[in-house]
């Protein structure tokens, strides 16, 4: 009988076969004369659709030559169907026609696919609103003049989102649609005879499917055919870019905390959101440049900030980041920062320190949404660099974070200890919208 392996589940094929389920592409490289092929499917894919893959090689085989000469990456990169897509471009263009009210929804694969330029000519050219989901913050500059804000039906202002559920054609372009955006049988992203919706998966337009359509040709195709403008109409104001000084012995609020961090982003600082009042605060900051946004709204994975900010740093070590993680998600991963210090990386770490799960307490109060309390500005003398910070007060905040701004060479850790009790803006909506929906549920 073959033994059992570390790592191993159930048989060799197992862990391919669980990785299928999350991924675009699973291979496991177990044959050498069809490995180059196989290698060239997963990569197509990955480039495909710009989501993960995974590859598998037997360790016995890591060694083993290919069966073949080593070729060029072969892609595979089969274009759009052009008849079916100058249909497609047809159908917007008679929807746009109908139109008095249409307005763009943008997402995360508008950026994944490097489209912020294609993305923001389509909305110049046809002079219409456009905001962008939670998950997809900043693929168009959130200073530009047709920017509407974050549309997300748990977070968004509310002025945010009954100007986007009133448009009578809504162009949804690389948006992952969930239940963040507080989806339901009558929401109006659901509305398929009034939407447009692009993907790298599909193309949907009122009730057909165009599956033989690549999103980002899709995307280029609305910029460069003939589309209706239309006239400027009034957009949700836009919230005031905070400015002045705190500098008080205040204790330090989540307001007062978001209001100094938004007065000093810049086009240099990259912030990184994790899940909770991290995020849902955050929702409401002002970024300056494109894609300088990243979270995980989606799948709200906690512990997503600090690894993110490594990679974040590798990918682009021009940017800044500013990391904004509760205290149990960094438990989770925090020590991850050590990576950071051995690669020289200088992220800013803003742990919110309210002793537990600001989200599950609005839920459902208990102490089982505490944690346990760490010395969270310590962690640079345990992994052997970085500069920690214990915050208490507003006047603290304040120099603290202008200090750790100026500090280019040292990551800092800012541990801001803040009252359980405090509530971000973006957290009392979310907490009024969730208890709405359990009360309307209820029999």
């Amino acid at each position: 009988r073959t033994p059992y392996m570390h790592h191993m589940v159930r048989d060799f094929s197992t862990q391919r076969e669980v990785f299928e389920k999350i991924t675009v592409a699973a291979i496991s490289l177990d044959d050498p004369s069809t490995a180059e092929r196989e290698m060239d499917r997963a990569f197509a894919a990955l480039l495909r659709y710009r989501r993960p893959i995974y590859i598998e090689i037997p360790r016995d085989l890591v060694h083993t030559p290919l069966a073949h000469p080593l070729r060029p990456l072969c892609l595979d990169d089969e274009p759009s169907d052009t008849a079916a897509l100058d249909e497609a471009i047809a159908e917007v263009r008679a929807m746009l026609t109908m139109a008095s009210r249409p307005a763009i929804l943008a997402g995360a694969e508008i950026g994944r696919f490097g489209l912020q330029d294609d993305l923001t000519r389509l909305v110049e050219r046809l002079n219409i609103p456009i905001a962008s989901t939670l998950l997809g913050k900043s693929v168009i500059r959130e200073d530009h003049p047709l920017y509407a804000g974050v549309y997300g039906g748990l977070i968004a202002r509310d002025e945010v989102q009954q100007f986007i559920n009133a448009s009578d054609c809504l162009l949804i372009l690389g948006s992952i649609l969930s239940d963040v955006e507080d989806l339901n049988a009558d929401s109006p992203l659901l509305s398929e005879g009034r939407t447009i919706h692009a993907t790298a998966d599909r193309v949907a337009i009122k009730h057909h499917r165009y599956d033989a359509i690549r999103f980002q040709d899709f995307v280029k195709a609305l910029v460069t055919n003939p589309l209706p403008s239309f006239p400027s109409r009034p957009l949700p104001a836009p919230l005031p870019v905070a400015q002045g000084t705190i500098a008080t012995d205040a204790p330090v609020t989540l307001q007062g905390l978001f209001r100094r961090l938004d007065s000093l982003l810049n086009e240099h600082t990259l912030v990184i959101a994790d899940v909770g009042e991290s995020l849902f605060a955050a929702a409401d900051l002002h970024v300056h440049r494109r894609f300088e946004f990243l979270s995980p709204a989606y799948y709200t994975s906690m512990g997503f900030a600090v690894p993110a900010a490594v990679g974040a740093s590798f990918a682009d070590p021009s940017l800044r980041p500013i990391v904004l993680v509760g205290d149990g998600a960094f438990q989770m991963t925090g020590t991850e920062l050590s990576t950071a210090v051995r690669y020289g990386q200088t992220p800013i770490v803003i742990v919110l320190n309210n002793r537990g799960y600001s989200t599950e307490r609005e839920i459902l109060e208990g102490p089982f949404n505490d944690v346990h309390e760490w010395g969270y500005e310590r962690i640079c003398d345990m992994i052997g660099g970085g500069v920690g910070t214990r915050i208490k007060t507003q006047g603290e905040f304040e120099r603290g974070l202008t200090d750790a701004l100026a500090d280019s060479s040292h990551l800092h850790v800012m541990n801001v200890i803040l009252d359980p009790a405090d509530r971000s803006a973006g957290m009392v909506r979310l907490a009024h919208r969730l208890a709405k929906r359990l009360s309307t549920d209820r029999p």
